[in-house]
């Protein structure tokens, strides 16, 4: 088989609160390491706060990418994603240092591995299906794509509009039923057995603890001041892709003034601990190598003789 990215690589997954950012830039300290963000909110500029993106000093500090690329108002999908990888690994080659990929959007890491089909894309198609669901509601959608192809009609995550969209976008660009498309070769990445895959985890417990003392922490440090200003600069809605990200979603009702401050924090907090209960299955799908469960040392410490012995072995 052959892989798209043929250069090792190492991938540090794990949930929302179980520290994954400061490891990875722990670990580009000592290793020759460059960061690649995995996570479908940092991509955003000026969302800084709701997303705990790591501070200014030490995004300068250690070479990170896939951070700060696109405008609030932008679509951000896997296919961008993948894109903008492609140039952040062989910018990181030249570098003659090596990829770290971190962050918790798990089907953006599956995909790195599994591979994914390359169907075509036209905004102006993806824009009439938007406004048909603005102005005759999602339901409608959800029938058409019933309709033109009831497997994928079946399978698909009917929870969310976007995933919906694309796939009425590609079936009718293509004339031909997703489901049958899906049974074609796939384009792949990595070589999941030529790459070390790190875990961090922990209890439910302590984890829940985590969530809720980190929203905390992003509440008070501005997250609401960040999202009125976000609404106002760049004219978004509820609808508008990146206020769909964990806190974004949870706040803007009370910031728009349409649900009280209590309210969105519950609703952050239960989204978050759902959020994670989901990462934790999406691990259960990775060959990981080693991973951190509740431990004292440090991530450098725990990690640094199995990441040793990788960059041993490349040699």
């Amino acid at each position: 088989m052959t892989y798209k990215f043929d250069t090792p690589a190492i991938f540090l997954i794990g949930p929302t609160a179980s520290g994954k950012t400061d490891a990875s830039i722990k670990l580009a300290k000592k290793f020759p390491f460059e960061i690649i963000s995995v996570d479908s909110a940092m991509v955003f500029k000026d969302m800084n706060i709701g997303t705990c993106k790591p501070s200014e000093q030490d995004l300068q500090r250690v070479p990170h990418h896939l951070i700060n690329i696109l405008k609030p108002d932008a679509r951000f999908d896997v296919g961008v994603f993948i894109n903008y990888v492609e140039s952040a690994v062989k910018t990181i080659v030249q570098n003659n240092k090596i990829p770290l990929f971190v962050g918790g959007t798990m089907m953006f890491h599956k995909v790195l591995f599994d591979g994914i089909h390359d169907f075509p894309r036209d905004e102006n198609l993806r824009e009439e299906i938007t406004n048909i669901k603005q102005n005759n509601g999602y339901q409608l959608l959800l029938n058409e794509l019933k309709q033109l192809d009831f497997e994928t009609f079946q399978l698909i995550d009917k929870k969310n509009p976007r995933r919906v969209e694309r796939a009425l976008e590609i079936i009718k660009l293509t004339k031909t039923k997703l489901s049958v498309l899906k049974k074609e070769p796939s384009n792949q990445f990595f070589n999941a057995e030529e790459c070390l895959i790190l875990g961090i985890n922990n209890s439910k417990h302590e984890l829940d603890k985590s969530v809720e003392k980190r929203l905390r922490c992003i509440v008070d440090n501005g997250l609401l001041n960040e999202l009125e200003k976000l609404i106002n600069t760049y004219k978004l809605t509820s609808e508008t892709h990146s206020m769909n990200s964990i806190n974004y979603k949870q706040f803007f009702p009370h910031v728009v003034g349409a649900m009280s401050f209590d309210e969105a924090f519950e609703d952050a907090v239960k989204a978050t601990k759902k959020l994670v209960k989901t990462q934790q299955t999406w691990m259960k799908k990775f060959d990981i190598t080693l991973t951190k469960i509740g431990s004292d040392q440090t991530e450098t410490s725990f990690f640094s003789d199995t990441i040793e012995t990788y960059l041993k072995e490349l040699k």
